[in-house]
């Protein structure tokens, strides 16, 4: 096999690879040079300045794995590659350290002015009251993204005596953590540091709107993407006052920056240099290679963007029982636990209902991407917290056949309850307080009102593909098992013990194809059946359960009423032995 590096990394490192292919380096390829000899490739190592395009990746006919030497793949057409079937990895933890201590510099920087004094020095100015500063004990630091980088950050900032709060939509923090949302992030710090990914999710999430929600005098550092904020809010914050200082390590259009920005006397800028130390280029290097190896070993590592393109063998249990012995069960919401599809039912209340029930059965059909969708539902309905509110109510009174005996019945398994939707955060948490379900399980999209309860902007949650409901999946423990009616449901497969299709509101075909398990029948007790597994249907046996659980026997046996994939594990054996307990 051959393998080929295109940008300029430490080639030490690389070396368990040569056991296994022809390593090529060709630095500074012209795209077209790129698209020229890819065919050549089985696998492809970058950094930032090359640029992978669905125009290349179409090229790559023998192409099985893209390697990025570190954490940011946003040169990378990721839906591209899972097309046609090409692993992505990264480096999310080997430059996560040096990105991390220098965000703390940053913030030193800015309380101190320190560069600006520097500065006056060199031009011969000894200025020492122009640049009294403030100490950062005591200060709040807020933190948007809790993923390598964020978390190496809160670990540091509480050694500095900063007050810690976290904005992150996918990762379950830890206790001590303070977790917020991210409009209670804005109004409460004095410090916010950026640590998020490149999606369409945070592409200007500091912006005109949500900068007005913010302290004045407020300080700012974004050392994750330049996407993420809006240079033009940023440049009238810092002239009009309502930010102290920015600190800022990475642009829009790399290597070009905004030199109106960069001028400011209040901003401090360095040209992404934030995750690049000696140290922090060879643990990537590393992580890659232990990564490429695992994927020629047929072993999922960690690091695997597009789980999706890797095809798990589930093993059954000599007995059969074992394997539907689960932790954890995650439900989606819309067409799974309730009847509705919740953005139909809010797009009801402004008499908007055909035109937006037309553009989610095309996403959920897979003809149109996710994404693309969400934003165009959300600039025609641009929905209230009072129509939040209602839209609760509604999930509610249009539960699933047996959902609510389902729930309870799988809480007094003790097992580990998670709703992860495309709806929204606001419109679950009644639902999730009914059945005792932890508010920090539950999984939505998140919007920012005004005072009045408008709709001022969406910012987070867990609909992107490849970002979203994998990343939360991937993140919770034990073995899990998963129900859901759509495409972003199913592109969960991979990465839980078991996906089971539900298609008794609305049958979807590519779930339904695809599914090891699919659900005709509208009750949910065959889902219980599922989750509880053969030992809790036993105990459920002897509870008010009862009933219920002979129902989802039944109606699991049947083939009217659940399909069940040839070769597919399912100890429906050792279920109808239930019958006779």
């Amino acid at each position: 096999m051959k393998l080929l590096i295109t940008d300029k990394i430490n080639h030490v490192e690389l070396t368990p690879l040569k056991k296994y292919f022809d390593i090529d380096v060709r630095i500074g390829l012209s795209p077209v040079q790129l698209e020229n000899i890819i065919n050549e490739y089985e696998c492809l190592i970058t950094r930032s300045a090359t640029k992978v395009p669905e125009s290349i990746i179409d090229k790559a006919d023998k192409l099985k794995i893209i390697a990025r030497a570190g954490i940011g793949v946003d040169n990378i057409d990721i839906f591209a590659a899972t097309r046609k079937k090409i692993a992505v990895i990264n480096a999310p933890k080997g430059n996560a350290r040096a990105t991390a201590e220098h965000t703390i510099g940053l913030i030193f920087s800015l309380l101190r002015h320190i560069p600006q004094a520097n500065r006056d020095l060199i031009n011969g100015q000894f200025n020492k009251s122009k640049y009294t500063g403030f100490q950062i004990k005591g200060k709040t630091l807020g933190i948007v993204g809790f993923g390598n980088v964020g978390r190496q950050v809160c670990r540091m900032a509480n050694g500095l005596d900063l007050k810690v709060i976290i904005c992150e939509p996918y990762i379950r923090l830890p206790k001590k953590v303070r977790h917020v949302t991210y409009e209670e992030l804005l109004k409460e710090s004095d410090i916010i540091t950026f640590h998020v990914p490149s999606t369409y999710l945070t592409k200007n999430m500091l912006n005109k709107n949500t900068l007005n929600l913010t302290k004045t005098g407020v300080c700012i550092i974004n050392c994750s993407r330049g996407q993420v904020v809006n240079e033009k809010a940023v440049i009238e914050g810092l002239k009009n006052g309502k930010i102290k200082g920015f600190a800022v390590d990475v642009y829009k259009e790399e290597p070009s920056f905004n030199p109106e920005l960069v001028n400011l006397p209040n901003v401090i800028a360095t040209p992404h240099i934030a995750g690049s130390t000696h140290e922090s280029q060879k643990q990537s290097v590393s992580e890659v290679v232990s990564g490429i190896i695992s994927l020629i070993k047929n072993i999922p590592p960690p690091n695997l963007l597009n789980p999706q393109v890797f095809h798990k063998e589930i093993k059954t249990s000599a007995r059969g029982k074992k394997i539907f012995e689960f932790d954890s069960v995650i439900f989606d919401c819309d067409s799974t636990l309730s009847k509705i599809e919740g953005i139909d039912e809010l797009a009801g209340f402004y008499g908007k209902k055909e035109q937006i029930s037309r553009l989610t059965r095309l996403a959920q059909e897979g003809k149109l991407a996710f994404e693309d969708v969400f934003q165009q539902r959300l600039n025609i309905l641009k929905p209230s917290r009072q129509s939040l509110e209602e839209l609760s109510e509604l999930y509610l009174n249009n539960l699933t056949e047996d959902a609510s005996q389902t729930l309870e019945a799988l809480s007094f398994l003790e097992k580990n309850i998670y709703i992860i939707s495309g709806s929204y955060t606001h419109a679950l948490l009644k639902l999730a307080n009914k059945f005792n379900i932890p508010s920090q399980n539950i999984y939505a999209n998140d919007l920012i009102f005004d005072k009045k309860g408008n709709f001022i902007q969406y910012i987070e949650g867990p609909l992107k593909r490849n970002h979203g409901k994998l990343q939360i999946v991937r993140r919770i423990k034990g073995r899990k098992i998963m129900f859901g009616d759509g495409i972003t449901d199913l592109e969960t497969r991979y990465l839980v013990d078991l996906f089971v299709g539900f298609g008794g509101v609305q049958i979807r075909p590519v779930v339904e194809e695809e599914s090891d398990i699919y659900i005709y029948n509208p009750s949910l007790s065959v889902a219980l059946i599922l989750a509880a597994g053969y030992n809790g249907a036993v105990k459920l046996l002897k509870t008010k359960y009862r009933k219920l659980v002979g129902k989802g026997i039944d109606l699991l046996s049947h083939p009217k009423h659940t399909k069940i994939k040839k070769g597919a594990p399912t100890p429906l054996f050792h279920f109808r032995q239930l019958a006779y307990l």
